[in-house]
C-alpha cells in the first residue's frame, strides 16, 4: 500500500506560510485594502483615473460655467439641507432650554437655506455669488491690513494681494446679478482641475520615488 502524501499542489495556507508567499514565489502584503508587491508599492492608477476625470470634470465646468454653476447651487443646497437635518436631530437630543432653541434656529435656517437653493437654483447661485463676493472681500481687508502693518518686513506682497482681492470684489460686486450665471461655475472648474493636477503629480511623482511609496516623495 502506498504511503499518503501529505504535501499539497499550490501555495501554503496562511497559517504554514509566515512569509505569505504567492504561487509564483513572490512576496505579497495586504493592507488596507490595497495590494502591494515585494517592494512594497502600491498600485497608483486610481490616482491617475481620479486626476484625469478631475481635470476632465473642469475643463467642462469652465466650458459651461452656466450648468456647473446650476451644479455648485445643488451641491450646496444639499450640503446645507443635510447639516440642518443633523443639527435638528442633535438639538433634540441636548434637552436643554436655551442650547436646544439656538441649535432648532439654526438647524432650521440651514434646512430652509437648502430648500431654497434646490428648488430655486436661480437665486441660489446668486447667493452662491454673494458669499463669493464676501469671502474676497473679507480677504482683502484682512491681507491689507497685516500688509500694511508689516510694510517693511516683505508686507508689500501681501498687501498688493489684498488690494487685488478687494478690485475682485467689487468687480463681482457691480456686475451682479449678470456674473452670477458664470462665476461659481468657473471657480469650481479651477479647483477641479488644479485638484486633478494635483493627483497626476502625486501619481507621478509615486511613480519616480525609489519604492514607490508617499514617504519616499
Amino acid at each position: 500500500m502506498a504511503p499518503h502524501r501529505t504535501d499539497q499542489i499550490g501555495p501554503e495556507p496562511r497559517a504554514n506560510n509566515p512569509h505569505n508567499l504567492s504561487p509564483g514565489g513572490e512576496a505579497l502584503e495586504h493592507t488596507g485594502g490595497a495590494r502591494k508587491d515585494a517592494n512594497g508599492s502600491v498600485q497608483r492608477w486610481p490616482l491617475y483615473v481620479l486626476g484625469g476625470v478631475s481635470v476632465l470634470a473642469g475643463v467642462v465646468a469652465i466650458g459651461a460655467p452656466f450648468i456647473a454653476s446650476l451644479t455648485a447651487a445643488f451641491l450646496a443646497g444639499g450640503l446645507l439641507l443635510g447639516s440642518g437635518i443633523v443639527g435638528l436631530v442633535a438639538t433634540f437630543q441636548r434637552r436643554t432650554g436655551r442650547h436646544m432653541a439656538a441649535g432648532f434656529a439654526i438647524a432650521a435656517l440651514s434646512i430652509v437655506a437648502g430648500l431654497l437653493m434646490i428648488f430655486q437654483p436661480v437665486a441660489g447661485i446668486v447667493a452662491l455669488t454673494t458669499l463669493i463676493i464676501a469671502f474676497f472681500a473679507a480677504a482683502g481687508v484682512l491681507r491689507v491690513w497685516y500688509g500694511a502693518k508689516s510694510l517693511g518686513d516683505g508686507g508689500g506682497w501681501m498687501l498688493a494681494t489684498g488690494l487685488l482681492s478687494l478690485t475682485l470684489a467689487a468687480l463681482l460686486w457691480f456686475g451682479l446679478p449678470f456674473n452670477a450665471a458664470w462665476v461659481p461655475g468657473v471657480l469650481l472648474g479651477v479647483d477641479l482641475i488644479f485638484w486633478g493636477a494635483m493627483l497626476l503629480v502625486l501619481g507621478w511623482q509615486m511613480e519616480r520615488s525609489p519604492r514607490g511609496r508617499p514617504g519616499d516623495l
